[in-house]
């Protein structure tokens, strides 16, 4: 099966008229832990749910270290370590640890990894996950007719009303949030917007 792929702008650098793209892989489908697990199970003699605990175990030990501030190296998959970041701008070598906070888990492949994939083969995609060009008043257009028949907008909706991908949805979203045209009444992490007053005709 070969790599699905689309070409993306670049972003633009100074006086350079040229437009310039590169490939960026595209696929919608997710390996899960009970797949991998599935997977192993047809090619060893492990059981399936054996083998998804120990992954799970992986995982927790994986956590164990990386809390420690160690590396963790998987034999033929690569290394893992932790990356930080300050809370605040930091002016003094002299400031307090509760100034730094976990940023994200940084991943190097193995070479033997690596080498398993120079061969593979890559595809125009079928699909095209590119948002629609839209200006700012057209974007306030669409969501003023959605707002007369709706009460409240989702990610999901700002997707599919403006023909966004996912990451151009939720960006303007968040730059109508602080712009103060749009709010959230949900929770954090299941947000619902609804328009501020004197935006999108309430």
């Amino acid at each position: 099966m070969a790599v699905q792929f689309e070409f993306y702008k670049n972003p633009v650098q100074g006086e350079e008229e040229e437009t310039n793209y590169h490939p960026r892989v595209v696929n919608f489908q997710h390996v899960t832990t009970r797949r991998l697990a599935a997977e192993i199970h047809s090619a060893t003699t492990f059981g399936k749910a054996e083998v998804e605990a120990m992954l799970m175990e992986l995982s927790r030990c994986m956590g164990n270290h990386l809390r420690e501030g160690q590396r963790v190296h998987l034999d033929g998959v690569g290394y893992f370590q932790i990356t930080l970041q300050a809370t605040e701008p930091i002016h003094s070598m002299a400031a307090h640890a509760d100034k730094v906070k976990f940023k994200s888990v940084s991943f190097l492949a193995d070479k033997d990894l690596k080498s398993e994939l120079v061969g593979m083969h890559a595809q125009r995609s079928k699909y095209k996950p590119h948002s629609a060009t839209l200006s700012q008043e057209e974007i306030d257009k669409k969501l003023a007719g959605y707002f007369s028949t709706h009460t409240v907008l989702t990610r999901s909706d700002m997707q599919s009303l403006c023909q966004f991908t996912h990451s151009m949805a939720a960006r303007h979203i968040r730059r109508l949030k602080e712009e103060g045209s749009l709010q959230n009444i949900g929770i954090r992490t299941q947000p619902i917007y609804v328009p501020c007053p004197g935006h999108y005709g309430k």
